[in-house]
């Protein structure tokens, strides 16, 4: 026993104790600043993160949006996408201002877009699916509910599976300086757009999933045999099957 606990150790301690290995759980990779995706709420003095907005989609045309102007800027180092090789390629969730993008590496070339999923407002698509198709079209997959984003084709930002989403899309590249540079818009007019706080979902846009279950069985009774104590006893679904009684229950009393 002595043994054991002597070689005992925590792999997540360590991670926690470690600068560099705890980079890879920060959630940007361009800084250590962080931002609430949803927002917070208290319930039965613990926190907890609002439910799915009850009109969920930004049926917003983020594909065609018309910036300003636009100008190169180094958002991360290209050292972070690591081996170009990787058969379904890398990526990044990158914060500039208010503003969530996501970077993806794919068989050596770059793609931008929003970090946002139009279809429940979710911050996630850098931890999106890459695919391809027969005509290489290149697409990344929200992870949650598998809309499907152009990244590579006739129309990158729009949505294979759903007409009514799409969402931006930024040039992107790599350059001899070792950094990744991206071709975006003046800061206010990006969070304007699409910033977090505009975009994250709030409690009162959405409804409880349970709303009405606590109160479906309040005050309903058991039903009782006349002169009896006990609950009515009801036939067995084999019964029921036997006597030819469906599951409406009609002839056997069943009550679903």
């Amino acid at each position: 026993m002595d043994s054991l606990v002597g070689k005992y150790f925590c792999e997540w301690t360590e991670v926690v104790k470690n600068p560099e290995r705890r980079k890879a759980f920060q959630q940007f990779a361009n800084t250590g600043e962080t931002l609430e995706n949803v927002e917070i709420i208290k319930e039965r003095n613990q926190s907890r993160p609002t439910y799915w907005p009850k009109d969920s989609p930004a049926k917003e045309d983020f594909k065609g949006t018309k910036w300003t102007s636009l100008s190169w800027q180094p958002i991360i180092k290209a050292s972070h996408f690591g081996d170009s090789n990787v058969p379904n390629g890398t990526s990044a969730a990158i914060k500039r201002g208010d503003t969530q993008l996501a970077i993806f590496k794919v068989r050596g070339k770059y793609y931008a877009t929003q970090q946002m999923c139009p279809h429940k407002r979710a911050f996630i698509l850098s931890d999106g699916l890459i695919g391809d198709d027969e005509k290489g079209n290149m697409w990344v997959s929200c992870p949650y509910h598998k809309r499907n984003y152009e990244l590579k084709g006739e129309s990158p930002g729009s949505c294979k599976n759903d007409d009514e989403l799409n969402i931006a899309t930024f040039e992107v590249e790599e350059r001899d300086d070792g950094w990744v540079y991206l071709k975006l818009p003046p800061v206010e007019e990006l969070d304007e757009r699409l910033g977090t706080k505009k975009w994250m979902v709030k409690k009162e846009e959405t409804e409880s999933p349970f709303q009405g279950i606590d109160g479906l069985l309040k005050g309903r009774k058991s039903k009782r045999a006349a002169g009896s104590s006990s609950p009515e006893r009801k036939p067995t679904l084999q019964q029921a099957v036997a006597v030819g009684g469906g599951c409406g229950g009609d002839k056997t009393g069943l009550d679903w």
